[in-house]
């Protein structure tokens, strides 16, 4: 599936219960990100890849970082689902290398990035945010999610104490979901914050 905007549904990926990116969030990170072709992205807990994929289409070179067996092989799945090259090394324009670890230790020899994106952080935000801003071009940003206000303010202080500029979105969707013959009701899915860092 090719596409020239950001929002992939979600049924266009396999899933088996990993933790994913929906649709909404994807498309208003990706956004925040302002991925340009060619650049490098950290794709920190990748989960199913769906932020790889997406800005893989794109026209990122995508290091996509991730430490569950079982999350790795669905990633490379996604990635054939949408026909997306899997690098062994330095990723192309459109190519996905997958790192097989856990942040902030599996960033420590890739190259600078120009945009980072924290899907999942282990429980270490603070020392991922502290190793990737060792790392990040002069103009990079960080684009970090948080279902919970506890890993929100954590993600803010890391960012304040590594002197970024930051915003913060909250995005709450609903979808229509039909109950019974002739009628639908809203479904809500959980608020996400997403936090943008930049210098």
């Amino acid at each position: 599936m090719k596409r020239a905007v950001p929002g992939v549904p979600d049924d266009a990926f396999e899933r088996e219960g990993v933790p994913m990116t929906k649709q909404e969030v994807r498309a208003v990170a990706l956004a925040k990100l302002g991925l340009c072709r060619g650049e490098v992205l950290y794709d920190v807990g990748a989960g199913t890849g769906s932020v790889s994929v997406e800005a893989a289409l794109l026209g990122a070179r995508v290091y996509a970082v991730e430490r569950q067996e079982k999350a790795i092989a669905l990633l490379r799945r996604n990635l054939a689902r949408f026909g997306i090259a899997e690098s062994a090394s330095t990723p192309g324009e459109g190519e996905v290398r997958i790192v097989e670890g856990e942040a902030p230790g599996a960033l420590h020899s890739l190259e600078p990035p120009h945009r980072v994106f924290v899907g999942g952080s282990g429980g270490r935000v603070e020392e991922i945010v502290e190793a990737v801003t060792k790392k990040l071009h002069p103009e990079g940003r960080v684009v970090m999610t948080a279902i919970t206000l506890e890993t929100l303010h954590r993600a803010r202080a890391a960012l304040e104490a590594a002197k970024f500029e930051q915003e913060v979105v909250l995005v709450s969707v609903a979808r229509a979901e039909k109950v019974r013959e002739g009628v639908s009701m809203m479904r809500a899915m959980n608020p996400v914050f997403i936090i943008t860092g930049w210098r």
